[in-house]
């Protein structure tokens, strides 16, 4: 049997637990050292880049995006879903893939993509975006 841990032991680990949800898990030491666990994350990006075509291309998206009004609206939904979906994740993982193949399924039947994909959009679109990949 597993010992019952303290009230105070109780109180600093639910501290702990609140602070990681608020603030994200802290960097381990060899994480900051530059070890080599953050390669594989990182190392595709970086030997993407290394093409020089590719390299203007990733630059130009990541400046976009860093401008683009549903930036910050993107990153406060991330963290909200990763909140809820994690722990449900964790206690029930075949509910949330079935979850996921019905929503999959709905788009699939619904097509949005048909709804606002027109080629007077893209002909309106397109030298827009040239434009603002040649001025990065």
């Amino acid at each position: 049997m597993s010992a019952v841990p303290s009230p105070p032991d109780r109180l600093a680990l639910s501290r702990e637990r609140l602070r990681q949800a608020m603030h994200g898990p802290a960097a381990p030491a060899s994480a900051e050292a530059g070890s080599s666990e953050d390669e594989p994350a990182t190392g595709w990006l970086d030997r993407l880049r290394s093409i020089p075509a590719a390299a203007i291309l990733i630059d130009a998206v990541v400046h976009w995006w860093a401008r683009h009004p549903l930036h910050v609206a993107t990153m406060v939904a991330a963290g909200a879903a990763n909140a809820v979906v994690r722990p449900m994740a964790q206690r029930h993982p075949w509910r949330l893939v079935l979850g996921a193949a019905l929503v999959g399924g709905v788009i699939v039947w619904s097509r949005p993509w048909r709804w606002g994909l027109k080629p007077a959009l893209f002909a309106g679109l397109l030298p827009q975006l040239l434009k603002a990949a040649l001025e990065q």
